[in-house]
């Protein structure tokens, strides 16, 4: 299948499945003898921080060759492939419980990013907009976006689906694809990826009746396949419980506003104006509790998800039972008790992907006493992000900025380079929050811990720090081809609110239309990086990123770090003389 082919048919089923959101899709599984499928999926992955991560069998995407791609469209032929059990790990979560991160070897990843862009294909132009998780354009912004017009909302759902990746039934998910998927072979292959077990961390081989395995490329996309019942039933909730136009007017705050409005007109004292205006403002013009007046709203990013309702309580007690009894009965998942809350949006606040949910004014400000202001604003967790700057040594309890002592050995751009990554990644998604002007303290602390330690780096003190680099430390130096370069701090010249960020967001993503791209590039018909030989097949050639190297670097690390360049193309010759770390620095001058 020649490459031009390959694409015209994954654009035919997107194409397809967009107009047909109930389109059955069949004969994919041939698309797995297709070469080209196998670079396409490597070029998507090969970048990614866990590219040079081994499976149990110890084997990453270093080394990727037209061999394995040989090997793999044989076994597909004859469907003998059978994924390699994943290797397991631990990582801590926020809740001190710990997450199960499994890890597949190299020839199982491309296989996995191979299904995940065919069930992309068929499956993304039909996904619900509620839905903001593992999409292309959509992020925790955008589902943060959706709840920030959610005007008016009196009840929070907080829902936490416990285990949600760990409890995925496979005969649940393998009906739910037989409803768009009429190719078996295709299903059988989704089943061996799901039912390929893992080894723990003691070695000891674990089957998988149940569990979509976290890690895996594919797993996003079939736990968004599989949480896409409840958006559907959390659609039809909206569209069958939603009622009436607007609320019915609160006859109290029109009586008042008759007084009002008389005394105006027969020219009362000013003194019994001011009152009847007070009695007015302080009464809501519309009736909050009207029976027939009842709105429901929904978004969910992975297995986090939020209801907001302008109902009574007892609705939302309700609904959340309902939710629940869905979960157990339809998808064999269950609700987390213990974090599936209901909260008053004016009395308390909302934790939600990171954010901070409240309804009312902004505190501080002239409206803040204004009982019935019914805005939905956003927050940026401060005590999130200084606790994220502490457990980089970045600064004490208190908050005080101390100096890293891990990047003392690291140059002086290298240092600046890691703090503008710090206070990027910090405060790059927080412009639109009501309270971004706290930004100023992360951004402040971010700085004199970058100072501090350039001042711990050259045994001089702050003062001369800023007087050698200036407040926005900026550092001059030269590039590996010699070149000069500048890096400085990227701080902020305002920490002023960006009104319409969310808003713009939201609009980005409502007029998004699905087209995915395919890196068709072929690096296997590269010639060896470092003998130039044109006649011998070549293997990519991968470094871990440089966050997780340790130095010192061998000459071949050295020379990639130098070029920019995380894979290139070796020999088999110089593949092995550079995995057995023969070569001196000297002999890696490309001819």
């Amino acid at each position: 299948m020649e490459q031009s082919k390959l694409v015209e048919r994954l654009e035919g089923y997107r194409r397809r499945n967009s107009a047909n959101h109930c389109y059955v899709n069949g004969d994919l599984y041939r698309l797995f003898y297709s070469r080209d499928l196998y670079i396409i999926a490597y070029n998507s992955v090969k970048s990614n921080a866990g590219a040079e991560t081994s499976g149990a069998d110890g084997t990453s995407l270093h080394g990727f060759c037209e061999e394995w791609i040989t090997e793999l469209i044989a076994s597909m032929r004859d469907e003998s492939y059978q994924p390699q059990p994943n290797r397991t790990t631990m990582i801590p979560k926020r809740n001190g419980k710990m997450r199960k991160l499994s890890f597949p070897n190299g020839k199982d990843k491309l296989v996995q990013e191979a299904t995940r862009i065919i069930l992309e294909c068929i499956y993304e132009p039909t996904f619900s907009n509620l839905s903001h998780g593992f999409r292309p354009k959509r992020s925790t912004q955008s589902a943060i976006a959706e709840v920030e017009t959610w005007k008016g909302t009196i009840w929070f759902i907080e829902g936490d689906i416990s285990a949600c990746f760990d409890e995925i039934d496979h005969r649940t998910l393998e009906t739910m694809l037989h409803e768009r998927i009429s190719d078996e072979r295709f299903i059988r292959l989704i089943n061996k990826i799901l039912k390929a077990g893992y080894f723990d961390m003691q070695h000891i081989y674990h089957g998988t009746k149940t569990g979509n395995a976290q890690g895996s490329c594919c797993s996003p996309i079939l736990c968004n396949i599989y949480l896409d019942k409840l958006d559907r039933f959390m659609e039809s909730i909206i569209e069958t419980e939603t009622l009436g136009g607007y609320r019915r007017q609160n006859p109290d705050y029109a009586k008042a506003r008759y007084l009002y409005k008389k005394a105006l007109s027969n020219g009362n004292d000013p003194k019994t104006i001011k009152h009847l205006k007070s009695e007015m403002e302080n009464l809501s013009s519309s009736d909050r509790f009207d029976p027939n007046f009842r709105r429901v709203r929904y978004v969910r990013y992975a297995d986090d998800f939020l209801v907001g309702l302008i109902a009574p309580k007892a609705y939302a007690i309700a609904l959340k039972q309902k939710i629940k009894e869905f979960l157990k009965n339809e998808l064999c998942l269950r609700l987390s008790d213990e974090k599936t809350k209901i909260t008053h949006a004016t009395d308390n606040d909302v934790s939600f992907l990171g954010y901070i949910i409240r309804k009312g004014a902004v505190k501080h400000s002239k409206f803040q006493n204004n009982p019935f202001d019914s805005t939905i604003r956003v927050y940026m967790n401060t005590d999130g992000i200084l606790k994220k700057l502490r457990e980089n040594g970045m600064c004490k309890g208190n908050g005080y900025p101390i100096g890293i002592t891990r990047l003392l050995r690291e140059s002086p751009e290298e240092i600046i380079k890691y703090g503008n990554q710090v206070l990027r990644g910090l405060l790059t998604q927080q412009r639109g929050c009501s309270n971004f002007y706290e930004g100023s303290r992360i951004q402040y602390i971010a700085q004199f811990s970058i100072a501090k330690t350039l001042a711990r780096k050259f045994d001089i003190s702050l003062k001369k720090v800023f007087a050698r680099y200036g407040k926005a430390l900026m550092v001059n130096y030269q590039n590996a081809k010699g070149k000069a370069c500048s890096v400085r701090m990227a701080l902020y010249k305002s920490f002023a609110r960006q009104k319409k960020f969310f808003a713009n967001i939201k609009l980005a993503v409502k007029s998004f239309i699905f087209l995915p791209e395919y890196n068709l590039m072929n690096p296997l018909v590269r010639v060896c990086y470092i003998c130039g030989s044109p006649h011998s097949n070549v293997s990519m050639y991968h470094r871990k990123t440089k966050k997780k190297l340790v130095k010192p670097y061998s000459p071949i690390v050295t020379v990639m770090l130098a070029i920019n360049r995380r894979q290139i193309p070796l020999c088999t010759h110089c593949f092995a003389n550079a995995d057995a770390d023969r070569f001196q620095l000297n002999q890696l001058k490309r001819r």
